[in-house]
């Protein structure tokens, strides 16, 4: 029960920020748009991050969060399935 709630939460932020972003907008632009005012403050403190964001935006902003979040979901559960098989 735990994985199918994991599952439905991840489902439910990226359906979230798909809705916040609008009917023709990015899912990652709202929270990237925070993100981005959070850095140009903090970035010095950030500086992996910083780099992560800088990255994201020369690829245009090509974010893959639902399949990155869903893969690392899945994996952990693989993980946690091949430990309690042992």
């Amino acid at each position: 029960m735990d994985a199918a709630v994991l599952l439905v939460g991840h489902v439910r932020a990226i359906t979230q920020q798909a809705q916040a972003a609008g009917p023709v907008g990015n899912p990652e632009a709202q929270p990237g748009a925070i993100l981005g005012d959070l850095m140009r403050t903090h970035g010095e403190s950030f500086p992996a991050l910083t780099a992560a964001l800088a990255s994201a935006a020369r690829s245009e902003g090509q974010d893959q969060a639902w399949e990155f979040g869903l893969q690392r979901i899945l994996d952990g559960l693989a993980a946690l399935i091949d430990e309690r098989a042992r």
